[in-house]
């Protein structure tokens, strides 16, 4: 596709360069200008549209977010999600950061969590990299002794 659009372009120059060596119409050498820029700037266009996705951390396109919230919520021991947010840092890469709360942690409570969402995101939304803090209902973050419970996952 890159060499067709580099033949026509180059078609364009000659035609331009004889319109303009047998008529003198000057204007028809950028009027062929704007027209490859338009042809380089269709051609490129997703990549454009990728680029500016990755650097606003944009929601990857088809990615739904409240389904992504719902199969969060649907593992045992979650109690609610907030803070939910998925991006994309490069080409086929997602990631996604969220804090989940549940009724009553331990180490191991909070891992088997921690494991099933993150499991659930790799393979229902193909989410290579989660972090995800676990949060214990009704726990005061002033608190030190609760802060201890509080589990932190980064995978």
């Amino acid at each position: 596709m890159h060499m067709v659009g580099d033949a026509i372009s180059a078609l364009g120059v000659v035609i331009a360069g004889v319109v303009v060596a047998t008529t003198g119409a000057s204007i028809a050498d950028p009027l062929v200008s704007i027209l490859i820029g338009l042809l380089i700037l269709g051609s490129s266009w997703g990549i454009l549209k990728e680029s500016v996705d990755v650097l606003l951390e944009a929601t990857p396109a088809g990615m739904n977010l409240a389904e992504v919230e719902q199969t969060i919520a649907e593992i045992h021991g979650v109690l609610a999600v907030h803070d939910l947010h998925v991006w994309t840092v490069g080409s086929g890469m997602i990631c996604c950061s969220c804090h989940v709360m549940v009724n009553e942690q331990s180490v191991r409570s909070g891992e088997n969590v921690l494991r099933g969402v993150t499991e659930q995101l790799r393979s229902r939304f193909g989410i290579a990299h989660t972090t995800i803090q676990v949060e214990v209902e009704g726990c005061d973050p002033n608190d030190m002794f609760c802060l201890q419970k509080i589990v932190q996952h980064h995978h």
